[in-house]
C-alpha cells in the first residue's frame, strides 16, 4: 500500500484575507500586528476577494510578505503543539 503524503496548507501572496482567517486560529492578531483589523476594518466581500499581495495597495499593511511569513510560522507553532500532544497521547 502507497502511503499518501499529505501537504501542509501554506500562506501564499494569493492566500485570501477570508481563508487566512478561516483556516488559522490566531490570524486576526496576526493582521493586526501588521496594523489591519480584517474583522473590524473590512467587509465580507473583502475577505472574499482580497489576497494577502494586494494589501499593500488596499489596506494599511506594509509588507504583504512579511504578512505570509508570520501567518505561516503561527501555523508551524500550531503543528508543533499539535504533533506534541499526538505523542504525548500515543505514548501514555
Amino acid at each position: 500500500m502507497d502511503e499518501q503524503m499529505i501537504e501542509r496548507y501554506q500562506v501564499t501572496l494569493e492566500t485570501t484575507v477570508g481563508e487566512a482567517l478561516f483556516v488559522i486560529p490566531g490570524a486576526d492578531e496576526v493582521f493586526e500586528q501588521h496594523g489591519c483589523q480584517p474583522n473590524i476594518d473590512c467587509t465580507e466581500e473583502h475577505h472574499a476577494e482580497y489576497m494577502l499581495g494586494d494589501l499593500e495597495l488596499v489596506c494599511h499593511i506594509d509588507d504583504s510578505v512579511e504578512l505570509a511569513a508570520d501567518l505561516n510560522s503561527l501555523l508551524d507553532a500550531q503543528e508543533a503543539v499539535r504533533l506534541a500532544a499526538a505523542s504525548t497521547l500515543a505514548s501514555a
